[in-house]
Formats: C-alpha cells, structure tokens, sequence
C-alpha cells in the first residue's frame, strides 16, 4: 500500500566503511542496502513513515532530488555504528513536509486508482511495490462534485454497510465513514459494478459473488492509516484508461547549463505534450527508488496551476478547496500490462478472423453445390 514521509527524508550519501588493518578486507564491502535501513531505523528521528534515499539507486536524478529537498532545510551527519565499525554520510531534512489525505484502490496488481485530498503543498507519494522503471503515474481529469456526497441518497447507500467476517481490525466501523465523509477524507461510497471494460474487475465481482450472496452498496473502506484510506468504492475506468496519454517533461535537460540557471523544480520550466487521451504521465525525472527497493514520486502541486492543464481559464484536473487545498486524481499503473491486453486483443482479433474466414468459406462450399 501507500505511505508517507512525515517530517524525516534521510539521504545516504556514502557507503563506508570500516577502520584498522583488522577490519581491511571488511571495509572493501559496505554494508547491504536492508542493513543501513536497519542501523538508521534506530535513530530517534526515524519513524515508520520515514524514508530513505539512497544516491547510488539514483545517481542521474540527485541533482534535482538534492534542489526539491534543499527547500526544507538539509543538515548534515554522520552516522556510526561501532560494533560493526560502519561509518554512514547522511543528510536529513529538518522542516516538516505537509502530507495530504489519500484516498486509494487496488483495482489489480498492474494499477491503482489514488485522490489526493486537501494538498497544501508539494509531498513524496511512496508506493510499496518493488521498484521498476515500468511503475508509470497518470494525472487523470477530476470530475467529482464532493457535495453530492452529503446527501439522503447517501445514508441510504450506507444503511446496507457492513464489516465483512474477517476484517474486523482494518475496516472502518459505519460511524468511522461517516466521519471520514464530514472531514472530506473519502470521495466515494458506491460499489463500483461490473464492467467488461475492465476484465479484473469483473471477474472478482463473479467471484464474491459466490462466495457472498449478500449485495452490499458499499464495498470496503479502511481505516485511516497514516492519512491514507483504502477505499473499494472508486471507479475501476476502462483498461485503456492511461493510453496514448500526454507526456509532461522538464525543459531544464534542453538548456546549456553553463548558460542559463534552469529550476527542473519550477513547474514554469515543465512542459506538456497533449496525447490521445486526456490523461498525462508523470514526469520520469521524479520517480524513485526509496527504502533501498520501493517507488516514490515527487508530487509538484504547483504544476496542477499550469495553462495547458486548463480550458477556457477552468482547471480539468484538480479543485480548489475552501482552505486553499487542493484535491486531484492520479492514476499508478505498470505500464508492461498493457502488453498483455494488447496481445489479447490481437489473439481475439485473429481468433473472430480465422471463424469469420472458415465460415465464408463453408458458404462458398454450399452455394457452389447448390448451383451444380
């Protein structure tokens, strides 16, 4: 699932080592990515919501990681381990990083559905999957109206909630949802149906089907685990969802260094090519390795704010709050999947061909022995 930094993003910034001719051939091995994780995680600073950076897993991307994480305040330290004689180089962070709310559904292993609530400002949104270049994030349209949450049609669709056999400590009670619709920490309540534009979906649903006869309006909803609520009830979209979407890139790499002082940082300096769809990847610049094997991306409210992203003056991805916050949806998916739906399509393609074509030929047969 989804976790967040709360104040403490640890750098390590160099592996070594060990002292002394007894510990020679020991210092040629700096410690395994899981050990550091390991020694820090008994630094007083150090939280479970913590999270650690290490540069050789980004070594084209600490540029800009070092100019998003300068603005709150880095200090310097080192870290000693004496049984062990390791020696770790870190920077951490000093000021707080303003964490939203998040609303999230796994809809397959391949992608999930996250809304973002109540941004006051930028954040590192960690996913705890193995980390792979092929995680791709999607800034999708926002088109919920959040008030038609308040409402009788509401408590009429809550008035069947139930927690299932089983999830009795992660689900939320009837009146912990309730209370996350008044806070705005949730932005759906109404069980997704079946769909044939998303296989995954449908089969689970004829799988819960009968192994629950009871149809529930309102399918899971967690509790609210650092700031983050799973909830069942987003829409699924269509697999096709992301594809042939636009790009967002950052001009900086274009420009001569030497020349002009470019901030990849400024969403002033960012660009977006429209796509097929209305939906934009994620620039690649800002996605991570983090905790020695995760994803993290780097979540730029600023960009939401950018010309191209509107339509006539409008915003199409994000709304505005009463607090000034921001609420928007993203799109996480692993983008190989849809090498897999491609090859079903193609497979389903020749499959109605070749019937199509043997059929034909059949009739050819019978009205050649009719006309003799």
């Amino acid at each position: 699932m989804l976790n967040r930094f709360y104040f403490l993003i640890i750098i390590s910034l160099l592996w070594v080592q060990s002292y002394g001719w007894t510990s020679l051939a020991r210092a040629q091995d700096s410690p395994s990515m899981m050990e550091t994780l390991a020694l820090l995680s008994s630094l007083s600073e150090f939280s479970i919501d913590s999270g650690v950076y290490f540069d050789k897993h980004n070594p084209k991307k600490n540029k800009i990681l070092l100019s998003i994480l300068s603005k709150y305040g880095l200090t310097e330290a080192i870290f000693w381990n004496q049984p062990d004689q390791i020696r770790i180089n870190l920077l951490s962070t000093k000021n707080s990083i303003s964490i939203p709310n998040i609303e999230v559904r796994k809809i397959h292993a391949a992608k999930y559905r996250i809304r973002i609530l109540n941004a006051k400002g930028d954040f590192p949104l960690n996913f705890n999957e193995s980390f792979h270049q092929g995680w791709r994030l999607y800034l999708v349209p926002w088109s919920l109206d959040s008030e038609l949450l308040d409402s009788s049609e509401t408590q009429e669709t809550l008035s069947s909630y139930e927690i299932l056999k089983g999830n009795e400590e992660t689900q939320a009670t009837l009146k912990d949802v309730k209370r996350f619709i008044q806070k705005g920490w949730i932005t759906d309540v109404d069980s997704d149906l079946p769909s044939f534009t998303n296989p995954y979906n449908l089969i689970k649903k004829i799988g819960q089907r009968s192994s629950y006869s009871k149809k529930l309006k309102t399918d899971f909803i967690s509790k609210n685990i650092f700031n983050t609520i799973q909830n069942e009830n987003l829409p699924t979209g269509s697999f096709w969802e992301t594809w042939f979407s636009g790009s967002i890139f950052i001009k900086c790499k274009d420009k001569p260094s030497q020349q002009t002082i470019c901030e990849e940082t400024n969403a002033k300096n960012w660009q977006v090519t429209s796509g097929l769809s209305n939906t934009f990847e994620w620039p690649e610049q800002l996605h991570w390795r983090i905790n020695a094997q995760t994803n993290s991306w780097w979540i730029n409210t600023d960009f939401l704010r950018h010309a191209s992203l509107s339509v006539d003056k409008k915003s199409l991805f994000y709304q505005v709050n009463k607090d000034k916050s921001f609420d928007f949806e993203l799109v996480m998916e692993f983008w190989p999947q849809r090498l897999f739906y491609i090859g079903g399509i193609i497979s389903a393609i020749v499959l109605v061909s070749s019937l199509a074509l043997l059929l034909l030929r059949r009739n050819r047969k019978q009205s050649k022995l009719v006309i003799q």
